[in-house]
């Protein structure tokens, strides 16, 4: 993989900038929020406009102090992996074969077995709605509950790589179509995104839930699943 050239830091003026619009919302959300239009009387007035100075105050003052708060987003790249180099088919695997996995989706912990005991723990983030349930249809951006095979792997140029789940599986085909409802698939263990491919962003993306329904760990964890977990390998996904 090609290394990046650094970005340039962004210009104090556009920060300055951002900082007081920021602040300059802040106060107008606060000046609606603060306002009723019931209080007809001077006394609703002066309460109002004392709320409103002091949001105003506090805004500025935190527009001083330089508090991040007010500070912009990080400037998330946009680009793909590039897939020359990436190799699968088998030729990718090397040392001791994964010849069991198990996720724990209430701990967040991917589990990797070989012969009965425990090579590799991984701490994995899920689907947006993962703490509602097991997965039950196309686009409900949770993760599935379950028995599983890796069926197949990929040199994925916006998720760095990604290993295919046989989801939807005989029971879950049955009970969508109980309910009516499409069951979705392409359910994956992936890796991160372009803009997190060095790992600096890795602590956060791992505090969170924040896929559409598959299995995320960082690029780091994806490369030993890619060089020890074979095609084949039986998975579960325990609540």
């Amino acid at each position: 993989m090609k290394l990046l050239k650094p970005q340039k830091p962004q210009r104090r003026n556009s920060i300055l900038f951002f900082r007081w619009r920021q602040a300059v919302v802040i106060a107008l959300k606060t000046l609606i929020l603060c306002y009723n239009p019931f209080k007809t009387n001077r006394k609703g007035y002066s309460d109002m406009r004392k709320k409103f100075l002091i949001a105003a105050g506090l805004a500025t003052v935190l527009l001083v102090s330089g508090c991040s708060f007010f500070a912009p987003r990080e400037k998330r790249v946009v680009g793909t992996y590039p897939l020359k180099n990436c190799r699968s088919g088998g030729s990718e695997l090397k040392g001791v074969r994964v010849d069991r996995i198990l996720v724990r989706k209430s701990g967040h912990k991917m589990y990797l077995y070989h012969k009965g005991k425990v090579i590799e723990t991984m701490p994995v983030s899920l689907g947006k709605n993962a703490s509602k349930g097991p997965k039950l249809k196309r686009g409900d951006f949770r993760t599935p509950t379950g028995k599983y095979t890796i069926v197949g792997k990929r040199c994925h140029p916006v998720k760095y790589r990604a290993l295919y789940l046989s989801y939807p599986n005989a029971r879950d085909r049955a009970r969508a179509a109980k309910q009516g409802v499409h069951p979705g698939d392409l359910i994956t263990i992936h890796a991160q995104p372009y803009w997190n491919r060095d790992g600096h962003g890795d602590s956060y993306t791992l505090r969170h839930d924040w896929t559409n329904g598959c299995i995320a760990v960082t690029n780091r964890d994806m490369d030993y699943l890619w060089a020890h977990v074979p095609v084949g390998t039986p998975i579960e996904l325990q609540d």
